[in-house]
């Protein structure tokens, strides 16, 4: 799973297969699980994305930019393959990849017997089944659909209140229900650990972040004028302007670099706002409407971050958004 691919994720993503076991329900969760990002392990961390999809879609401009993107169609079915779960119900949403794993994960009401046995029915095979933390967590793994070959993949129901699903490499999901369980003390979760700890406190408490830990290599490099290869990290945040009552919906974002700039700070201020005009008026940045804002872009520089923040109209983005990933969002959300 690459950087790239990180658009295409604001949803769960799993796969289809047969067998079905008679679960436990277990009782409601006594695990720390909020925030849920302090569940991601930081070692091997490729990218995090990390939504409150309720606080996302507060407005009927909101919604009407969401359908644009993703057809109800593909929410139903999605639903249909995992026990009745709507990923825009989730209080929150995160999805860590690595190298040679992915990790959803979920705070959403759900029922547990309709989850496992939807797993159970998309597998080729269920191989295990636990009940771990007293009780609290149902863990099932197998093998189900993947390209030309089976993918291995892991879920863990934890109460009523959260899922984890893991594909690929089994074990984050183990390390995450072990900071739920409060048994890694020499470890730090993802944004508790440096570079990504200083670009969530710059990032803010908004209901959209993404995050990229360094070092940026070959095509990424490259990327926002060549700032990405000086980079120790990057990262993104979005969130609603204005109140629920409004008819339209605009997205403010913030966009950090994380580096030793030092004295060259204003100029590679300079060369993000730079970066961010040649993308306003490429093709795909009239598409998604980054050459009309709604809030001018603004750049500042700093010692050890720049940050860009401008204001975007959300159903002119989703539009452009859905032209260049309906691709990748139909393929994530057939599963």
């Amino acid at each position: 799973m690459t950087r790239r691919s990180a658009l295409g994720l604001l949803l769960l993503a799993a796969c289809g297969g047969r067998v079905a076991p008679a679960p436990a329900v277990p009782r409601r969760t006594g695990l720390r699980i909020e925030p849920l990002t302090d569940l991601v392990p930081a070692a091997g961390l490729s990218w995090l994305l990390d939504l409150r999809p309720v606080a996302l879609m507060m407005t009927d401009a909101s919604r009407q930019a969401m359908a644009e993107v993703v057809a109800e169609d593909r929410f139903a079915a999605f639903a249909s393959r995992h026990g009745s779960i709507d990923p825009r119900a989730a209080k929150e949403l995160v999805v860590a990849s690595y190298p040679e794993a992915t990790l959803t994960m979920a705070e959403v009401e759900l029922d547990p017997t309709k989850v496992e046995t939807a797993f159970a029915a998309r597998a080729l095979s269920v191989d295990g089944r636990a009940l771990e933390g007293d009780g609290d967590v149902v863990r099932t793994w197998g093998s189900v659909a993947g390209g030309s070959e089976p993918a291995r993949e892991q879920i863990a129901i934890v109460g009523r209140e959260a899922l984890i699903l893991e594909r690929g490499h089994l074990g984050p999901l183990r390390a995450a229900l072990a900071f739920a369980e409060g048994k890694l003390h020499r470890a730090l979760p993802a944004l508790h650990a440096e570079p990504l700890k200083r670009a969530a406190e710059l990032l803010g408490d908004a209901p959209a972040r993404a995050f990229a830990p360094g070092p940026f290599e070959g095509e990424w490099a490259a990327g926002l004028g060549g700032l990405l290869r000086a980079s120790t990290a990057a990262a993104v945040s979005a969130w609603p302007l204005g109140s629920a009552s409004s008819g339209t919906a605009s997205l403010s974002f913030r966009v950090v670099l994380l580096g030793a700039w030092g004295a060259d700070a204003t100029a590679a201020a300079d060369r993000l706002r730079a970066a961010f005009d040649v993308l306003a008026n490429d093709p795909l940045g009239k598409l998604m409407g980054v050459d009309h804002p709604v809030r001018d872009a603004h750049v500042v520089g700093g010692a050890d971050a720049l940050m860009l923040e401008v204001g975007l109209d959300a159903l002119g983005l989703a539009r452009g958004l859905h032209a260049a990933t309906a691709g990748t969002v139909a393929e994530i959300m057939r599963f």
